[in-house]
């Protein structure tokens, strides 16, 4: 496995609105490892797939970052296994139930129960998107 290069990083905050006056750049280095990976041996990542997620602005196609040694909490988003199934999903804990909550109206909340085999395999550090 090769490691992350550091790459330059402007840090001056670039707008993504109406443009502002151009000034100079603060270049400094930037390792995308050392930003997003806070402990690397309980950290990995999953590729997205479909919609259930996209107002949380997770997409098909985006590459996930997990985290086994963060403990969930209600508003995490979540990988997990239901059933035997993988499941990308907000984390809601209400009157001691596990609640999973898409981010798309068009699926409903899964109410965790004690019959169902259940896993949270970690927490949602980062998402990553490629355009090209």
């Amino acid at each position: 496995m090769s490691m992350i290069e550091s790459i330059n990083y402007f840090d001056t905050g670039i707008s993504a609105g109406f443009p502002s006056p151009a000034g100079d750049f603060i270049s400094s280095k930037l390792n995308i490892h050392d930003y997003i990976v806070t402990n690397p041996s309980a950290t990995f990542c999953v590729k997205v797939s479909g919609d259930s997620m996209f107002k949380a602005g997770i997409f098909s196609g985006d590459i996930l970052v997990i985290d086994r040694s963060i403990k969930p909490l209600t508003g995490h988003i979540i990988l997990c296994v239901l059933d035997g199934e993988y499941l990308i999903k907000k984390l809601k804990i209400i009157n001691n139930k596990i609640h999973l909550i898409a981010a798309n109206d068009k699926y409903n909340p899964i109410v965790i129960n004690n019959e169902t085999p259940f896993d949270i395999s970690g927490v949602v550090i980062a998402s990553i998107k490629k355009f090209i």
